[in-house]
C-alpha cells in the first residue's frame, strides 16, 4: 500500500520532471488535449441528438384519418380505442370543414388549388398526442396495426419515416464514437508512454545510481506513473476547456435557432457524471501508457530489476 510520505514523494519528483522537461510534457498535454477534444465533441453531438430525438418524440402525434361513410358506431368505436393509448393526453377530432380550414388558413394558395372540386377532399381525423409508453418505434408500429384494422380508418399518419431515420443517426454515431473512443484511447497510451520513455532517457544517470543504493523498483516507478496520469488529467481538462468554450461561442446561435423553429430545448454541454468519467478514463490511460514504458525501460537498464 502506497505510505501519504511516498506519495508526496512521488508527486513532488513528478512536478520536478514536469518543470524540468516542460516543452516536451506541454506538447504531449496538447496532443492528449486534441485528441480528447475531438472524442468530446462527439459525445456532444450524440447526447444533444438523443436529447432532440427525446423532444420530438415527447411531440409526436398520431393523426387517423376517417373515410367519409364512417358511421356513428364505428367512429365510437376507434375514439375508444385512441383513448385507451392517450393516457392523460385527450384525442382531438378534425372534422372535414376544420381541416378544410387549417388548410386554407396554413397555404393561401390553397382556394387556387382545387378551384374546381365540388366537395371538400381533405378527410376527418382525429389527433392523439403519442403517450410515453409508445414513444418507441416498435410500441408506435403495434398501436398503427391495431388501429389500422379498425373498419372506418382510411390511413394512420405518425412520422414513421422521421423516427427510424433519427434512430438511424443516433446508432450510427454512437457506433463511430465508440469507435473514435477506442482509437484515441490507443493514440493516448502511446502518447504518454512515448514521453515517459523520453524522459526516463533526462533521468537515465539517476535511475543508475537509485538502484545502486538500493532503491525498489515501485520506489522508482512512483514519479514516472505520476507524470503519465497528470498527462492524461492535464489533456482532460484542456480538451473539455476547449469544447466548453466552444459550445458556448459557436453552438449558442444554433441552440436558438433549433429552439424558434423546432420548439426544443437548447443544446446541453456533458453532463457532470460524463464530465468525471472523461477525467477519470484519461487518468487511467495515463496509468497505463506509463506502466507500459516502465515496464520496457526499467528492463533494459544495465541494472534492471
Amino acid at each position: 500500500m502506497v505510505r501519504y510520505s511516498n506519495l508526496a514523494y512521488f508527486t513532488q519528483e513528478a512536478m520536478l520532471t514536469l518543470r524540468q522537461n516542460c516543452r516536451l510534457h506541454a506538447i504531449a498535454i496538447i496532443i492528449i488535449g486534441v485528441a480528447v477534444m475531438m472524442l468530446t465533441l462527439f459525445l456532444l453531438v450524440v447526447l444533444n441528438t438523443k436529447m432532440m430525438l427525446q423532444e420530438l418524440g415527447a411531440k409526436a402525434k398520431i393523426i387517423v384519418f376517417l373515410t367519409d361513410d364512417i358511421q356513428p358506431a364505428q367512429r365510437r368505436a376507434i375514439l375508444a380505442q385512441l383513448r385507451v393509448f392517450s393516457g392523460p393526453h385527450p384525442v382531438h377530432y378534425v372534422s372535414k370543414e376544420q381541416a378544410w380550414h387549417d388548410f386554407t388558413s396554413w397555404f393561401h394558395e390553397g382556394k387556387q388549388l382545387l378551384p374546381g372540386l365540388q366537395q371538400n377532399p381533405l378527410p376527418a381525423s382525429y389527433i392523439m398526442p403519442l403517450a410515453p409508453q409508445t414513444h418507441s418505434d416498435t410500441a408506435a408500429q403495434t398501436l398503427v396495426q391495431r388501429l389500422s384494422r379498425l373498419p372506418g380508418v382510411e390511413g394512420i399518419e405518425y412520422g414513421a419515416g422521421w423516427r427510424r431515420a433519427f434512430q438511424t443517426v443516433v446508432q450510427v454515431l454512437q457506433i463511430f464514437s465508440l469507435a473514435c473512443g477506442c482509437l484515441l484511447s490507443l493514440g493516448i497510451i502511446f502518447i504518454v508512454a512515448n514521453t515517459i520513455r523520453l524522459t526516463i532517457y533526462t533521468r537515465l544517470r539517476e535511475i543508475e545510481i537509485m538502484q545502486l543504493v538500493g532503491a525498489t523498483a515501485h520506489f522508482i516507478k512512483g514519479p514516472f506513473v505520476i507524470i503519465g496520469m497528470l498527462q492524461g488529467l492535464l489533456g482532460a481538462l484542456v480538451a473539455l476547456g476547449v469544447s466548453f468554450g466552444l459550445y458556448h461561442t459557436l453552438l449558442y446561435q444554433l441552440s436558438q435557432t433549433l429552439s424558434d423553429v423546432f420548439g426544443l430545448g437548447q443544446l446541453r454541454f456533458l453532463p457532470w457524471p460524463l464530465i468525471a468519467g472523461v477525467l477519470a478514463g484519461n487518468i487511467v490511460l495515463g496509468y497505463v501508457g506509463s506502466a507500459f514504458s516502465l515496464r520496457r525501460m526499467l528492463r533494459a537498464l544495465p541494472l534492471a530489476f
